[in-house]
């Protein structure tokens, strides 16, 4: 998934740099000179970070804050070096707070850092895509919700598939706490997940069953 990026920063001419610099890199990247251009774009192209001046010439930068952080992961870019707003940024939910004149490198390198946090929260298996963050799987404009149990479930197996090799029943055991008996425990979470393939009309992801040891993950070509 390509990562967006919303810049807000009222020096034209460096934020035009980091935009350019951005898309050269591949991500998608939007530019706001001040506060209110950033709301608007924030909740129109819903950015996945956020790169944040503090002074903007109709408000604090810090003052987004609330706003951004439900969704977005934020970085700071500001001249303000004391202690006290650095704090008050991170206890507003930033995630980084950068110094200015900081080299480009550097601001690219702390993306990337929150980039794989964020790439973390998704899982792409073949024709379907998890969203772990929200427990949902979805294929061919379809959706279902998963427990915590069966989002688990799946990223082992797909981490097994990786290694070309299937998950044993006793690697399964622990994921499927609540069941009602240690023999069912199993065979019902593979058979809910096959279940909710069906749903979604997945047609190239199976779970096979290798008799008397586990699972294996099955993409088809």
């Amino acid at each position: 998934m390509a990562i967006k990026i919303l810049v807000v920063e009222d020096d034209e001419l460096l934020n035009n740099s980091i935009v350019k610099i951005l898309r050269s890199r591949q991500y998608i990247a939007f530019s706001a000179l001040n506060i209110s251009e950033g709301k608007i774009l924030y909740e129109k192209e819903k950015p996945d970070i956020v790169l944040l001046d503090i002074m903007l010439p109709d408000g604090k930068g810090y003052e987004l804050l609330p706003l951004l952080t439900v969704k977005a992961k934020v970085i700071i870019m500001t001249a303000i070096t004391d202690r006290d707003s650095k704090y008050l940024c991170y206890e507003h939910g930033a995630e980084d707070y950068l110094i200015k004149n900081f080299d480009m490198q550097e601001l690219l390198y702390r993306i990337e850092v929150i980039k794989r946090n964020i790439n973390q929260d998704e899982l792409k298996i073949g024709d379907i895509f998890i969203d772990i963050k929200n427990q949902r799987m979805l294929c061919n404009g379809k959706s279902v919700d998963l427990p915590h149990s069966q989002i688990e479930l799946l990223k082992s197996l797909y981490k097994k598939h990786k290694e070309n090799t299937y998950l044993s029943k006793d690697e399964v055991l622990p994921l499927g706490k609540g069941e009602v008996d240690e023999s069912a425990r199993v065979q019902n979470m593979i058979t809910r997940i096959r279940k909710n393939l069906r749903y979604i009309k997945s047609e190239n992801v199976l779970i096979e069953t290798i008799y008397n040891k586990g699972y294996k993950l099955v993409v088809l070509k």
